[in-house]
């Protein structure tokens, strides 16, 4: 049956759309599937230039501690990630900042160090309101407690401890069973000889800064005491042996003894007095953590 030019025409431009949609979209699903595979291709390699790292969530101190809760797990580029970079299996119970550290810096070896005070058996936190703060003393600060005899001489009892908790007048730290006994030894001398004082410096940067070593040495009944208690570690008491060598010892007698004795008389009253001081102290401090707590129970 033959067909007009009218209809023949109309047809071939019916085909040809129908061509050039199909080109079309052949075209459009060439570009998709390019698209597709150029994401998926380079999301492979984000992937390949990315690790899995630790940041930190808060800023830090120099010398403050580092757990768990400081950090979190993020992605992060191979091209600014620290070569030195750790996770959290290199953190310990006694890793604190070796600098101050801001938010978002990522957890490397060269920004953390190593606390000397280890966790062990005979570690307890002590409360002492009979030494003299710096003004400026904040949780976390890192301290020495120095002993002043009344002729100027300076000794150091216990070395770089870190501030648990602070009110006005009274500090709570962490103490081995022979610093509690060599503080007490210096607390109470301290008490006898008026014009003395114990006193509290700041660490700079401990993060940092090596212990100091202490300075101060005992009565010899209270060196004989340590090394008597069980509750004092072998490797403690290896260390006091060293530190307390005779010559040491010679020299406590002609400088801490020779104080003493000018106040023979009037040891036991100024004990008594200052230890009523402390007494009252703790009591009030006391009274005003148990208000605090009743006031907030009310609330």
């Amino acid at each position: 049956m033959a067909t007009n030019p009218m209809q023949r025409k109309a047809r071939n431009s019916i085909l040809l759309g129908i061509v050039i949609g199909l080109l079309i979209g052949a075209v459009v699903i060439a570009f998709l599937f390019f698209q597709l595979n150029q994401l998926q291709q380079e999301k492979k390699s984000n992937q390949a230039a990315t690790v899995q790292a630790y940041v930190f969530k808060t800023d830090i101190k120099s010398g403050g501690k580092i757990d768990m809760s400081n950090l979190e797990k993020v992605s992060v580029l191979k091209t600014v990630i620290p070569s030195d970079y750790i996770g959290m299996e290199s953190i310990t119970e006694n890793t604190i900042a070796k600098i101050d550290i801001s938010k978002g810096t990522v957890l490397s070896k060269s920004i953390v160090n190593e606390q000397s005070e280890k966790t062990t058996a005979d570690l307890r936190q002590q409360q002492y309101n009979m030494v003299v703060l710096p003004q400026y003393l904040n949780i976390d600060d890192y301290i020495d407690i120095r002993l002043t005899l009344p002729n100027g001489q300076d000794f150091i009892v216990v070395s770089k401890k870190r501030i648990k908790n602070i009110s006005e007048d009274t500090i709570w730290i962490d103490m081995y069973e022979q610093e509690t006994l060599a503080m007490s030894n210096a607390i109470v001398e301290a008490y006898i000889m008026k014009g003395s004082k114990l006193y509290a410096t700041t660490y700079v940067d401990p993060g940092n800064q090596q212990n100091a070593i202490p300075t101060y040495i005992p009565s010899s009944n209270v060196i004989n005491l340590i090394n008597a208690d069980k509750n004092v570690t072998e490797e403690a008491k290896k260390g006091l042996a060293e530190r307390y060598t005779a010559e040491l010892r010679e020299r406590r007698a002609q400088d801490i003894q020779g104080q003493l004795n000018n106040y023979a008389e009037e040891a036991k009253d100024n004990i008594e007095t200052n230890i009523e001081q402390e007494i009252t102290k703790s009591k009030e401090n006391r009274k005003q953590y148990l208000d605090s707590l009743n006031a907030g129970t009310i609330q």
